[in-house]
């Protein structure tokens, strides 16, 4: 991987790993909210379609504003926003206290996405599926960190534990600011990026793409939930309900690892399309093994959903370069949406009849991406096709 380490593309993988260490803990508290709470299923749904809804609805909005605006001091305050705002999730007193705080931290995370993409992005140079890999991976290590920090200050403090995400956050918030502060030559270069940026966007593409990430969102979302919770049924125990949590978190970080240098090699779509296709499979033979075979089956699962992070990624911001921002938000803000409607969906399904069967529901997801991806491939070859003929017969119209 040859991307050149820029302050702006470490520090906004940096910012993403904090963003998603104060907010991928909340599998790892259903458990204990189940029976402090007396929680069921179908509310457990609830909380997750709750905190993606809020995230999800904002981050094309924020998008819009980081295009305007810049990303550099959105990106920063966003951190600091999350840490403090989920560090009082433990201090709830009632569910619908809990909701609300769930939807104001969420905001944080909507503000930081969409900015920090494209500030990763613009630090890549011609790698960019590369550089998205090292944006990527950085929140997924920070997510694969959440459930086992949170789980150990559980067990020192008991649901007050929530409270050491807030010096955490202050203090990545405060960094992110100073370092990613934009001198006046990268703001030149910003603005003429923009105004460089290609005129003809390919629209169909970026919504094949948003829709393809919607199910693998679907997917992923209503997993991370119920994981921990299936385990413990199985008589496994919350702890190992964690490890299995963790395992999957990190197998999707190295896939997001490898994910954008495979795209920039092998073809973006072509990446995406084999990871989706390799999604089902592996889930099903997890479902149906034990054991140490049951853990590599849990790890291909994370490596291919790790895989399509970068490189959709770049697939939405090649498809509408003219709007960076935005292109990132609808991929990142409604792409995520259907993870929580899905989250719910497979509740739903585990208190009418088991959570083995919601799970074996997720089967269908990844196909239907697959299918939206192929599509793509194929309404791209004929928007190239139109855009050579275009510039034949009228070249005055691509300068």
């Amino acid at each position: 991987m040859q991307t050149r380490l820029s302050n702006g593309l470490i520090m906004a993988a940096l910012g993403h790993l904090a963003i998603e260490f104060s907010s991928n803990f909340l599998p790892i508290l259903y458990p204990l909210l189940m029976v402090h709470m007396g929680l069921n299923f179908t509310q457990v749904g609830t909380i997750a379609l709750v905190a993606t809804t809020a995230t999800t609805l904002a981050q094309p909005f924020f998008g819009y504003l980081s295009d305007r605006w810049g990303s550099e001091r959105m990106a920063s305050l966003s951190i600091i926003w999350i840490g403090v705002v989920m560090g009082l999730v433990g201090f709830a007193w009632n569910y619908p206290s809990l909701l609300l705080l769930i939807a104001l931290g969420a905001l944080g995370s909507a503000a930081f996405h969409p900015a920090a993409a494209v500030l990763a992005a613009s630090h890549s140079g011609p790698r960019r599926g590369a550089g998205l890999s090292i944006f990527s991976v950085g929140g997924n290590i920070g997510s694969a960190l959440s459930p086992l920090w949170m789980a150990t200050a559980l067990g020192l403090f008991g649901m007050a534990g929530t409270a050491t995400l807030m010096p955490i956050g202050l203090l990545a918030g405060i960094l992110a600011y100073r370092l990613l502060r934009p001198t006046p030559s990268a703001r030149q270069k910003q603005g003429a990026d923009r105004g460089h940026a290609a005129a003809d966007g390919f629209l169909l593409g970026l919504i094949l793409v948003v829709v393809a990430v919607m199910f693998r969102s679907w997917f992923q979302v209503a997993l991370t939930t119920y994981l921990p919770v299936w385990i413990d049924q199985a008589g496994g125990g919350v702890a190992v309900g964690g490890r299995y949590l963790s395992v999957l978190l990190f197998a999707i970080s190295v896939g997001s690892f490898v994910g954008g240098p495979a795209g920039d090699r092998l073809g973006l779509w072509q990446v995406v399309a084999l990871s989706l296709a390799a999604m089902a499979p592996a889930l099903w033979l997890f479902l149906n093994t034990q054991g140490v075979l049951q853990l590599v089956w849990l790890a291909v699962v994370g490596i291919t959903i790790g895989a399509t992070f970068p490189t959709s990624i770049a697939l939405a911001l090649d498809a509408w370069p003219r709007q960076a921002g935005v292109a990132s938000g609808l991929l990142m803000g409604l792409g995520w949406l259907p993870g929580g409607l899905g989250a719910s969906l497979t509740g739903m399904v585990a208190d009418r009849f088991s959570l083995t069967v919601g799970l074996n529901l997720l089967l269908v997801p990844p196909v239907l991406g697959l299918g939206c991806i192929l599509a793509y491939a194929l309404a791209r070859r004929f928007h190239l096709r139109a855009g050579k003929i275009q510039r034949i017969f009228f070249p005055s119209n691509h300068v």
